[in-house]
């Protein structure tokens, strides 16, 4: 029995990847192969365009055969044997990501089924409950995705929804890349997506979806990809690869500004890659904006910033790319409210920053903002911190960890012995250990997002001192192993 998880996407799907095809199962291809067992398709059900379906098709067809002798064998055992699952695509690992099983634990077979309207209305509805976004289907009132965005207020703060793990999903807290892009929360006119990974065909079926494709988008990113160059891009898509101007500068940024018809702003800043894995059973974060209106045109220049100068911080981040492209966005931002934006936002930007340029970025900007608003007691709390990366950090921790990241974090404004920290404590940070690993959702896969060497690690031994574990059963996320980036106080 095959286990694999219907793909969200349906019939939009338009990936070739064969991994993708091990992964996830594709009803509509198998019809199609049955019909068309020479790949010549006439008929193109999710508009992805004859050809591309044709090699998807072909590619299909080659997966399909591997998990139809899977299926033979594993017939042959059941017969005499318990069998022992996890037999697919050569992977013995039971916690690997390939799982169709339910929240009540039944496991779904793969089958043929009528094309009819309910069947449709039922796969849009499968569709947003695994992460996706029904947008076919009306319903009196607001969408449970703009209802959910409104009810996060003040904080507006989420986590994303675990493929594996089906309560994650019934979450207030919860969301997936098509609820950013659900036409309940604005018609979208253009977008921005800023970021380090970008799997092109993954996002354009986000607003595929969505009944967003066509509409402009521009993507700044930061890890080489050839998908990206101009010959291989739709036209409505323009890519920039973001390469500093310094050594050592890499672009990790992670954040989209979309743009309304009625030119209201909305702003994500997030912490997943825009792939698909990142998507899927790892713990991300997410803070997104309330829809920001626009003002008046007779408002008064540099209006519409809030306390926290929101506003400016963001278009003073932007304007340093010095990206024509992106001069749309910030104009769009310049030209609206976003005065009810209750935030900060501190971004980061390589370079030889001195004098008063050193608190407008980074972790001294941050700690600047720590000073003014952390009452006095609270500068005596432990800091604690958790990441996804760790890199080399000297040769003791208070070369950078405790001197340097540790001051910031804990309010330290100068004074005592170099080194020393304001709290009693010493700088704690939260780390998944190789089991961790192993017993995540995707068993050891799920270490690909924790680069840390063992190289690197030999050269601060000093480290496990400071290191605890993940764990994080309030959230239901222990097994989904973090590329979130967080901070505390405790």
């Amino acid at each position: 029995m095959d286990k694999r998880q219907e793909c969200c996407f349906k019939e939009k799907c338009y990936r070739k990847n064969p991994h993708h095809f091990k992964e996830y199962s594709h009803s509509h291809l198998e019809l199609l192969l049955l019909t068309f067992p020479d790949f010549q398709v006439d008929n193109d059900p999710g508009g992805i365009g004859i050809q591309n379906l044709r090699e998807q098709l072909k590619i299909f067809a080659d997966i399909e055969k591997t998990f139809t002798k899977c299926d033979e064998t594993n017939d042959s055992n059941d017969k005499g044997k318990n069998q022992n699952g996890g037999a697919y695509s050569g992977n013995t690992n039971t916690s690997n990501n390939m799982s169709a099983e339910t929240s009540n634990g039944t496991t779904h077979k793969r089958q043929s089924t009528p094309d009819n309207d309910e069947q449709r209305k039922r796969q849009k509805i499968e569709a947003k409950e695994e992460g996706g976004s029904s947008v076919g289907i009306s319903r009196p009132g607001k969408s449970k995705v703009l209802q959910k965005i409104e009810d996060s207020a003040p904080f507006y703060y989420f986590l994303n929804k675990v493929k594996d793990n089906p309560d994650t999903h019934k979450s207030s807290h919860s969301i997936y890349m098509t609820d950013l892009l659900h036409p309940s929360l604005g018609n979208l006119k253009s977008s921005l997506q800023i970021n380090f990974m970008v799997e092109l065909d993954w996002l354009l079926m986000n607003y595929e979806v969505t009944k967003n494709s066509g509409k402009p988008l521009v993507i700044l990113y930061g890890a080489e990809d050839p998908q990206l160059t101009a010959d291989n891009l739709p036209g409505h898509v323009k890519a920039v690869r973001i390469k500093p101007k310094y050594p050592f500068g890499t672009h990790h940024t992670k954040m989209m500004v979309l743009v309304y018809e009625d030119d209201s702003v909305r702003v994500a800043v997030h912490t997943s890659n825009l792939i698909a894995s990142d998507w899927e059973n790892r713990t991300q974060g997410l803070w997104v904006s309330p829809r920001c209106p626009k003002l008046a045109d007779n408002a008064p220049p540099l209006s519409g910033d809030s306390p926290t100068k929101f506003k400016s911080s963001l278009l003073r981040y932007l304007t340093y790319y010095e990206v024509s492209a992106v001069q749309q966005f910030t104009y769009a931002i310049s030209c609206c409210d976003m005065s009810a934006v209750n935030v900060f936002f501190v971004s980061s930007v390589p370079g030889s920053h001195k004098n008063a340029d050193i608190y407008q970025w980074g972790h001294r900007a941050l700690s600047k903002i720590l000073r003014q608003h952390v009452p006095e007691e609270a500068k005596k709390w432990s800091v604690k911190i958790q990441c996804s990366s760790i890199g080399s950090l000297g040769q003791t921790p208070d070369v950078w960890l405790e001197n340097e990241l540790g001051r910031s974090l804990s309010c330290y404004s100068g004074g005592g012995a170099a080194g020393a920290l304001p709290s009693p404590g010493k700088v704690e940070l939260i780390y998944p250990s190789h089991e961790d690993v192993l017993n995540s959702y995707d068993g050891v896969l799920g270490g690909g997002c924790l680069p840390y060497s063992r190289q690197t690690h030999t050269k601060q031994p000093w480290l496990w001192d400071h290191m605890y574990r993940w764990k994080a059963e309030a959230s239901l996320r222990t097994r989904a192993m973090p590329h979130i980036k967080t901070y505390t106080r405790v």
